[in-house]
């Protein structure tokens, strides 16, 4: 447990011995899920730290409008939305399910102020990363938009998807994906299809499965 934790950026420069005196002092919890069960739900108030310390889990996220999903493959170690225990919203902004036997480490969100904080490290490491994530989220905004059909696909994908790491599926109609990039469905067709051929994307029905998004991004917007 203890080195799938310092493994997490969170905990990057503490020791081991800082660890457990913390573990020693704060209420926490062990959490066992079978293959299919819900570990977070979109919606769901965020009051605990949850670390995904083994298995591998799906995290999943539906368009505003229920149109289309986007579901990542995710493995331990993970700090599940660390995020979403601040701010205005304090709620899950995805559903997490166990896509293997999953464990999980919770911890009361006010443990965070009371024993975390007291760690220098522990606190600059939680600022610097969510200060990362929403520094990355005004950055995109201001990214170039692609000409190219495929690289207009490539950014709607990646800029819906926490990370470049595991698995990506987009459960979404052509026609649907068609009207959000402003193409005709036979155009979108057509790129899917090369897509597909040079191994970037599988494609199913209503459904965009993608292997490596990282090769994806680097080969296609090179």
């Amino acid at each position: 447990m203890y080195e799938n934790l310092l493994r997490l950026p969170y905990f990057q420069g503490m020791s081991k011995d800082d660890i457990t005196a913390i573990l020693d002092k704060v209420a926490f919890e062990f959490r066992n899920y079978s293959e299919g069960e819900t570990i977070c739900e979109q919606g769901e108030t965020c009051d605990k730290f949850v670390i995904l310390t083994q298995g591998t889990l799906n995290s999943s996220i539906d368009a505003p409008n229920e149109e289309y999903t986007v579901i990542e493959e995710c493995q331990a170690p993970l700090a599940i939305e660390p995020y979403s225990l601040f701010g205005q919203d304090t709620t899950f902004k995805r559903s997490y399910t166990a896509k293997s036997k999953c464990t999980t480490l919770v911890i009361d969100k006010q443990y965070l102020f009371t024993e975390f904080t007291k760690y220098q490290v522990f606190t600059i490491n939680f600022l610097n990363l969510i200060s990362r994530r929403a520094q990355m989220q005004s950055h995109a905004i201001w990214n170039y938009t692609p000409r190219s059909i495929k690289g207009r696909i490539v950014q709607f994908i990646g800029m819906r998807c926490n990370s470049i790491d595991g698995r990506k599926t987009v459960q979404i109609k052509m026609e649907q994906l068609a009207d959000i990039l402003c193409e005709t469905r036979l155009n979108i067709s057509k790129a899917l299809n090369e897509m597909q051929d040079d191994g970037y994307i599988e494609l199913h029905r209503k459904e965009i499965a993608v292997p490596s998004l990282k090769r994806m991004i680097e080969e296609i917007n090179s």
